[in-house]
């Protein structure tokens, strides 16, 4: 058990649930009246943005005193975008909670949340959990028709602190008991959901999005200084630290418990990278990983709301399109189902229209197609880092998809994101075969690489293969010390872009080597590199950047291929399995057979958007030379050399449009991300920091 960072332990007077405070309980409704229980036809709504994704937002005074309904009212205010579907709040004792309703689910239609049991146990649940029928059944009947947040509580009470061990699906949750004034905060594995909280004397506050916290006026907005070098110069997010000072994430697959004396860090749930799955034949491999991803495309189609699919024409995204088209085809979906895809023109390197008229053939439907030339030039940053609550850009691209997606009245879309990361490990399982001796296989994949992945240069895997290969070679401890050397070296040349002050970067440079903390030994490397993407913080970054740009168009965007139960299996079998006589992501290819479009199946090129992001924003020059100049916040607050940055822009002006990477053009990104983010939370406040 870990202490949890600026939780100060704190002794408290015990401050029982009395049946004459339970008595005041109140359900406080949008102007902070009281409002009657659920299901009476005078119950209030309050109608939110275009949010599509519940929210949690609460107060636990854990050293007695009385939480206020204008306490809690101040939080929801600044997440209100969230109750699309309505909000609900209790506040009793030293303890206040509100939901904000997205329904989006069968289950979700006519549930009660917060959920009160009688054993004064309050339950606050944002998400989606799968295995419903392994849950224990609530007191009230089945399971069936259960809500989440019912199965939360029947679990609670059986298993007690251990209940979220228990629990899969993508969600945050909040559990209170009153009797034991303890209060359990517990995220998923897969950092599907959000969950935040802020210590400050004698409490906690916490919320499915920083702003809340923010909204209460003993909290004071303050960059952290160690999380922006991280992000900016590594491009690594934190599990637990965020990039505001004194506010903190529950880290995936663990439960921050807040009792009297303050508040720790548990693990709940993690992977098992010692776990080995091994089976007689590759057909019995083939037939695992059908109903797995079945089973995973299936789970996010639990919808009460047309669901969309973002298909590219690429193997991974055309996979989940084909397979819940062909659920849909046995009548497993009720939800209507809208592919949509971004076109580009025709004979570009970015074009995949081809394989687009394929799935249409192949699956009998419509894709709906969003044109290059209809995405508008401009994008309001600060709104979207006002839901990123984190420097960072959104493409054009993706936006104009999830703005399709909205227009359709989809609240869900399914995203092939993640699909590289965990089907073609490429330099893991070879490590395994050289370790064994089998260097004629190493040497037949790495060229059967070539002939499947014909837009790469194959002396790319190569050099990849003998980067990994080495480094397995010394024990972690040496490898780690060569990696903190070799790293000090780079930070002083050439690693960072050079308008980053020397300040930030020997932030970003103390905290380079992370040591991984495996709870048992991999069995192999591909083990051993797949856990390392799922725990990777530069994909957690991602995920929640895109996570958040799915919420500001009022969109819940969900990754099939980030499945805990799909990850696992993934992780377990043996790398030459996954990538089955050296083609990349053969495993798939093979176990999809009929179902995705023959031509997709056997692709061997990837779109490119280098050229189409870099024009972007060679166009938008001018706007970004107003945005970055000498004086800009992100200079005056000692981030950036101002005098660097605004020469570094007129320079990349002529060059970004004919870059053939993107690498220029991700560092101006997060250059623009950075001033954007520090002008909206601190801009007003920027000399007191």
């Amino acid at each position: 058990m870990v202490a949890a960072a600026g939780v100060a332990a704190a002794a408290a007077v015990r401050s029982p649930l009395r049946r004459a405070d339970a008595l005041r309980i109140r359900r406080i409704g949008r102007s902070g009246e009281s409002s009657p229980r659920p299901g009476s036809p005078k119950r209030r709504r309050r109608e939110g943005g275009r949010c599509s994704v519940s929210g949690i937002a609460g107060i636990f005074h854990y050293d007695g005193r009385p939480a206020t309904a204008s306490e809690l009212r101040a939080l929801t205010n600044a997440s209100k975008h969230r109750a699309i579907d309505g909000e609900d709040s209790w506040v009793c004792g030293s303890f206040g909670v509100a939901h904000q309703h997205a329904r989006n689910t069968p289950e979700s239609l006519h549930e009660r949340q917060p959920l009160v049991s009688a054993a004064e146990t309050v339950v606050c649940i944002d998400g989606r959990l799968d295995d419903r029928e392994e849950l224990p059944r609530p007191r009230s009947g089945a399971s069936t028709g259960a809500s989440d947040a019912e199965l939360v509580l029947s679990t609670y009470e059986r298993d007690g602190d251990r209940f979220a061990s228990h629990l899969n699906g993508d969600f945050a949750v909040a559990v209170f008991d009153a009797r034991r004034h303890q209060l359990l905060l517990a995220r998923d594995v897969m950092a599907a959901r959000p969950l935040y909280y802020c210590p400050i004397a004698g409490t906690v506050l916490f919320a499915s999005e920083i702003k809340s916290l923010l909204a209460h006026p003993q909290v004071a907005a303050r960059p952290d200084e160690d999380a922006i070098a991280q992000l900016m110069l590594d491009d690594w997010s934190d599990v637990h630290r965020t990039c505001f000072h004194g506010i903190f994430s529950v880290p995936p697959g663990a439960m921050a418990i807040v009792t009297r004396d303050g508040a720790v860090l548990r693990e709940h749930w993690t992977f098992d990278p010692g776990r080995s799955v091994r089976y007689r034949s590759f057909a019995e491999y083939v037939e695992a990983f059908r109903e797995l991803f079945e089973r995973s495309v299936k789970r996010r189609l639990r919808s009460t709301h047309p669901i969309a699919v973002s298909v590219s024409g690429g193997v991974d995204s055309s996979a989940i399109f084909c397979q819940a088209a062909v659920l849909a085809r046995r009548g497993a979906v009720s939800a209507p189902l809208q592919g949509i895809t971004m076109t580009f023109p025709e004979g570009s390197s970015a074009d995949e229209q081809q394989f687009i008229d394929d799935i249409e053939s192949s699956c009998g439907v419509t894709v709906a197609r969003v044109g290059a030339s209809e995405v508008a030039a401009e994008i309001d940053c600060h709104a979207v880092v006002d839901r990123f609550e984190m420097p960072g850009m959104l493409g054009h691209s993706h936006r104009a998809v999830l703005e399709r997606a909205r227009a359709a009245g989809c609240r869900t879309m399914l995203d092939g994101f993640f699909g590289d990361q965990m089907l073609f490990t490429r330099a893991g399982y070879l490590v395994d075969l050289a370790r064994k001796g089998r260097w004629l296989k190493v040497r037949g994949d790495l060229r059967e690489f070539a002939r499947w992945m014909t837009d790469a240069d194959p002396a790319y895997f190569r050099r990849e293969f003998r980067r990994a290969f080495v480094r397995s070679l010394p024990p972690r401890w040496l490898f780690r010390a060569l990696k903190r050397h070799v790293g000090d070296w780079r930070g002083r040349t050439s690693m960072y872009p050079s308008w980053f002050t020397g300040r930030l970067r020997q932030r970003a440079l103390a905290r380079h080597t992370r040591p991984i903390d495996y709870r048992a030994s991999p069995v192999t490397y591909h083990a051993q590199e797949l856990h390392g993407h799922v725990t990777a913080g530069h994909y957690l970054s991602q995920l929640h950047r895109q996570i958040s740009a799915g919420q500001m168009y009022g969109v819940d965007v969900c990754y099939p291929f980030r499945d805990r139960d799909l990850v696992a299996f993934l992780m377990a079998i043996p790398g030459e399995i996954v990538n089955w006589r050296g083609v990349p992501k053969g495993l798939m290819r093979e176990a999809l057979k009929g179902v995705l479009a023959e031509r997709i199946r056997t692709r061997r090129w990837k779109a490119d958007l280098t050229r189409v992001g870099n024009q972007a924003a060679a166009r938008g020059h001018e706007t970004i030379a107003r945005l970055l100049t000498r004086d800009c916040l992100s200079a005056r607050l000692g981030f950036v050399d101002g005098v660097i940055l605004e020469q570094s822009i007129a320079a990349l002006a002529v060059s970004i449009a004919e870059d053939e990477t993107a690498t220029t053009r991700w560092q101006l990104e997060d250059a623009i991300g950075l001033e954007v983010w520090l002008q909206r939370f601190f801009g007003d406040r920027a000399a007191n920091i």
